[in-house]
């Protein structure tokens, strides 16, 4: 089922405490964790809604989970402290 652009960023701004990503060709959103720059989002202006593959490219390439695991980011049963201790035991976060 697609979500909502507009409801995921917020919940990566807000929830997970990402930050906009100014002078990108795309909109974009990144979580800086101690000045490092550790995933990134990247929405194309003309989405409204992002359909399942593409939620599935995000999880994966952009934001370093599966598909189920951004389900639960977006679903709130998954908090930023969750999400940063993934990062690290996936090797993306030291």
């Amino acid at each position: 089922m697609p979500k909502s652009k507009r409801e995921l960023r917020k919940c990566l701004l807000d929830k997970f405490q990402f930050s906009e990503v100014k002078k990108a060709p795309h909109e974009a959103v990144a979580l800086f964790v101690h000045g490092k720059q550790v995933a990134t989002v990247y929405f194309s202006r003309s989405w409204d809604d992002i359909d399942d593959e593409m939620l599935g490219y995000i999880a994966r390439k952009q934001l370093w989970v599966t598909s189920k695991y951004l389900k639960g980011m977006y679903d709130c049963t998954i908090n930023r402290d969750d999400y940063l201790q993934h990062l690290r035991d996936s090797g993306h976060l030291a």
